[in-house]
């Protein structure tokens, strides 16, 4: 049975402004679930797949450009289409592809600052998100949406800015000390 106007109307608000927001993300997904039925739930199971895959194969791409569920394809779509401009762009190779966000993403691309960088690519996703789900309501996408939203809000909970501030620079100087005998200022 789909309870998708009951499960939706629970949901809490999500805003992306990268300032931590106190909410148990593992507390709601296991009552989205719980509320699902067990086809939802392989969808759900399926697209968080996809999410926690840093480097995902060009395998997993192929069947979610052939997933029969609207908001898979989309948004995996979308990240192949990001990740590949991602690695032209650091590789300074042209970018071959086309899709709508290229243009914006460009001028992220270029930002110096890698924490404004990642909170405008945030960003960017997050408005694709609400795109893919513009006239849903009340199905499976809608939820889907919620829980790709709810990700990156997560991941900004987990590293607020002076902690993800060190990370990165930590990242920095390991990358540095791989590379010996090159100057940095």
């Amino acid at each position: 049975m789909d309870n998708y106007p009951y499960i939706i109307a629970g949901l809490p608000d999500l805003l992306l402004d990268h300032d931590s927001h106190p909410y148990n993300f593992k507390e709601i997904r296991q009552q989205i679930v719980e509320s699902c039925s067990a086809k939802d739930r392989r969808l759900i199971d399926w697209f968080e797949f996809g999410l926690q895959q840093e480097g995902l194969s060009p395998h997993f791409y192929r069947e979610a450009l052939k997933h029969s569920n609207l908001f898979i394809r989309s948004y995996f779509a979308y990240d192949k289409n990001l990740k590949t401009a991602k690695a032209a762009y650091v590789d300074k190779h042209p970018f071959s592809g086309e899709f709508e966000e290229y243009s914006r993403l460009k001028s992220v691309f270029t930002m110096t600052n890698i924490f404004e960088r990642e909170k405008k690519l945030d960003d960017v996703t997050w408005d694709k998100i609400n795109e893919i789900v513009t006239y849903e309501l009340f199905n499976i996408n809608v939820i889907l949406a919620f829980l790709a939203k709810a990700h990156i809000v997560e991941r900004w909970n987990a590293l607020d800015q002076d902690r993800g501030k060190e990370l990165f620079n930590r990242l920095v100087q390991e990358v540095k000390g791989t590379f010996k005998g090159v100057e940095y200022k």
